[in-house]
């Protein structure tokens, strides 16, 4: 009896035990899916509808198609466009529907139709509209006329309020009120893997809805001072300008480039770069863009080495005059912060600048010779652009190779702990340093870039303007990795030399 007891009590502590997991079991599911509610459809019936088809049917009116027409004269002298492929030149390029060109009957003077195309989206009721800079550009530098067509079928003269090449963003308008327009969101707080949604007219297909996530942020392309989203959603040809949106349906990014070589990466101006624009494109004056006058170099570790280092960003050089200059920067100062916030790239340094406005002040945090400095700089127009890489390209005028001295003067053989020898300067040549002579092929120095002809002007911060100078600060340096200021026909650089392993 107590046996059959015993197995009576066992089954009920045993069939609780399952009420009490499975209970748990339930309970733990529904938490589960209340924490899964912000990223997941919270669908109370399979008859809703999960976030991205409410966001193209609720976005898809505040997206536009874009035509661009230009036109451009050139005299020509009754010259016909050459085959290829058996195709004519434009269509072969281009395919059918892509630029084309008429014959105006006047002499030899060939008027060129041009005619070119995008997205874009809705941004105010009164009918504002943004898209890329290089959708609404004129093809040839002629006269261009916009033209849009919303959802509804209807088209409208569009002018253009204001433009910024370097993010490749403009600011259309068309007459109209009471548009259907989008909210701008806030990019700076996407995570990657995040969901998002492009809708534009890819190869002519309006109103195409594709998804993705956020694949990466601050990416770094060489189409001006921009860090691009990247994403998966499919961006072809024809989205450029469209909105990419979260599932909020606001707007977090204008969609502009392709990668040609690989299938789902595109990128996306982020939408809270154009919101610092925003009321400069309204105006149409030039888009104000801080402008700090240094140039940024990657940390690597030869550079660590040498400042004693982990962490930011080399100064490697400060423009005379510029914000920098007159806030107190040096050359090969490592800046570790900016506004509080760590930096670790020289796009990140670029991007946080070019995010200000001329006469903001930026608040540097600044490592240098073993001290931490805080700086603040006013920044200034970036006005010189284009001056400024031709510079960064080293596209500076060449300038005759240092001549090496005449006579019998002494040298500095390094050969055999850097790899290279020097000699003094000639008397008569305008540049102060000392002139490299040889170098060993096998040796740090070739590895990084030393050449005969190439002028040493400082080792480290100190400027040497001798062979005696630049023999005390090899010295100093006691065998450590040596930071190089070099000139040469190509421009100035930094080179870090190592010394090689024995």
């Amino acid at each position: 009896m107590n046996r059959q007891v015993k197995q009576v009590l066992g089954l009920s502590v045993f069939a609780a035990g399952c009420m009490a997991l499975g209970m748990g079991l339930s309970h733990g599911w529904q938490v589960a899916a209340q924490e899964e509610k912000p990223v997941v459809v919270d669908a109370k019936g399979l008859d809703r509808l999960p976030p991205i088809t409410e966001v193209a049917e609720k976005l898809n009116p505040t997206v536009v198609s874009i035509t661009n027409t230009s036109f451009v004269k050139n005299r020509r002298g009754g010259f016909e466009h050459p085959q290829v492929g058996g195709q004519d030149f434009f269509d072969f390029f281009f395919g059918p529907g892509g630029p084309q060109q008429r014959r105006t009957p006047r002499g030899g003077e060939d008027e060129q139709r041009a005619v070119s195309g995008g997205s874009g989206v809705i941004i105010s009721p009164s009918g504002e509209i943004l898209t890329n800079y290089h959708v609404i550009a004129s093809m040839g530098g002629g006269d261009n006329a916009l033209e849009v067509k919303t959802s509804d079928g209807k088209s409208y003269k569009a002018t253009v309020l204001g433009k910024d090449k370097e993010l490749d963003i403009a600011l259309i308008k068309i007459d109209a009120a009471h548009m259907p327009h989008a909210k701008l969101g806030d990019s700076d707080s996407l995570r990657i893997g995040e969901w998002v949604v492009a809708i534009g007219n890819p190869l002519g297909l309006e109103h195409t809805v594709t998804q993705g996530i956020i694949s990466a942020k601050g990416r770094k392309l060489d189409t001006g001072v921009s860090s691009f989203l990247q994403t998966d959603a499919a961006i072809n040809r024809g989205n450029s300008g469209g909105p990419l949106l979260n599932l909020r349906g606001e707007v977090v990014g204008i969609n502009t480039a392709i990668n040609p070589a690989g299938q789902n990466i595109g990128f996306a101006v982020p939408i809270s770069q154009v919101n610092r624009i925003l009321k400069d494109l309204r105006s149409g004056k030039p888009v104000s863009r801080g402008y700090l006058g240094i140039g940024p170099a990657e940390l690597d570790q030869a550079y660590q080495d040498a400042l004693g280092v982990k962490a930011g960003v080399v100064v490697s050089t400060v423009e005379k005059g510029q914000a920098a200059d007159k806030a107190g920067v040096q050359r090969l100062d490592v800046i570790t912060a900016l506004d509080g916030q760590p930096v670790k790239s020289p796009d990140e340094v670029v991007a946080v600048v070019s995010s200000r406005r001329a006469g903001d002040t930026l608040k540097l945090t600044i490592f240098r010779d073993g001290k931490t400095l805080n700086l603040t700089a006013t920044l200034g127009d970036r006005k010189d652009l284009e001056a400024q890489r031709r510079r960064e390209a080293g596209e500076e005028p060449e300038e005759e190779p240092a001549k090496k001295p005449q006579g019998d003067q002494k040298s500095l053989n390094l050969e055999k702990t850097y790899g290279f020898t020097v000699e003094p300067m000639d008397a008569k040549n305008r540049l102060k340093g000392v002139v490299v002579t040889a170098v060993d092929p096998r040796s740090p120095a070739a590895e990084r870039g030393l050449a005969p002809g190439m002028v040493i002007t400082e080792v480290g911060r100190q400027p040497v303007n001798n062979l005696t100078e630049f023999s005390a600060q090899v010295k100093k340096a006691g065998g450590r990795t040596l930071l190089l200021y070099i000139q040469s026909p190509n421009g100035s650089q930094k080179i870090t030399m190592p010394v090689p392993p024995r």
